[in-house]
């Protein structure tokens, strides 16, 4: 037979058991104290992994921008490098071609000496030439003759003017020798040097034959150092005369003239 424990009994074991499993004031106090601790430092977590998140976003735009400013520098740097590289290649042809431009007027220097010295030559025989040209040839060319200088260091005329002045002088000498030339002028014939109209006939640079329009008065004349000499000669009128007169077509007669001529 089961007998039921007293109530008493029973009553104590349940307070028994609600005092072993309730918690006990201190342990209340003591848990909220870990939550309240646990939860600030939850707050302290949070706010810090947001600290970190903004620091991280502004650190990747940072980073995007030292980046684009990197290479920015590096564009820069590279076309820099190219310009020198350039400017370094263009300034070794320009040093080249300075070399070459300097021989070359080293060059046309020394040319220009030589030119220069050619020309005075050519201007000193024609000086000494000059007295020797028929007096008639001598005015056409007095214009060329005044410009050719004494003393080439003192004078202002360019170098190539000089020469043209030369070779102007010298043609016009060429073709006066290799042709006879007619000229019409005055001439002191006599003792008393009395000038007379004269008609002459320049053989070249040679030799001239003149005669009066009368057919009175006749000579030969010849270059010198100083300059021509005329010479009268009675005995050539009549020769000199028709020689002229048919040198000039005056006369249907063509005859050969015997005209005394000097060669040297």
């Amino acid at each position: 037979m089961r007998t039921e424990p007293p109530f008493h009994g029973l009553l104590g074991a349940a307070l028994l058991a609600a005092l072993l499993l309730a918690p006990s004031a201190a342990q209340a106090e003591a848990d909220g104290g870990a939550v309240s601790a646990f939860r600030s430092k939850m707050e302290k977590w949070v706010e810090t992994r947001q600290i970190l998140s903004e620091e991280r976003a502004e650190w990747l735009v940072e980073k995007e921008s030292l980046e684009a400013t990197r290479n920015l520098l590096r564009r820069e740097r590279d076309d820099l490098r190219a310009e020198i590289k350039e400017f370094e290649e263009t300034g070794a042809d320009a040093s080249e071609e300075r070399r070459e431009l300097l021989l070359q007027r080293a060059e046309y220097q020394r040319s220009s000496e030589l030119l220069e010295a050619d020309i005075r030559r050519l201007e000193e025989q024609v000086l000494a030439l000059a007295p020797q040209l028929p007096d008639p040839l001598r005015d056409r060319l007095d214009l060329l003759l005044v410009q050719i200088p004494e003393d080439p260091n003192n004078s202002r005329i360019a170098l190539g003017q000089r020469l043209m002045n030369v070779l102007g002088v010298l043609a016009q000498a060429e073709k006066w020798n290799s042709t006879a030339t007619f000229v019409g002028e005055t001439r002191p014939v006599g003792a008393e040097g009395q000038r007379i109209q004269v008609r002459t006939l320049y053989w070249g640079l040679g030799q001239a034959v003149y005669v009066d329009t009368q057919g009175e008065v006749a000579g030969l004349g010849r270059p010198g150092p100083e300059g021509w000499s005329f010479v009268d000669d009675a005995s050539l009128a009549d020769e000199a005369k028709l020689f002229l007169d048919i040198y000039e077509g005056n006369v249907d007669t063509i005859a050969f003239v015997p005209v005394p001529v000097e060669v040297e």
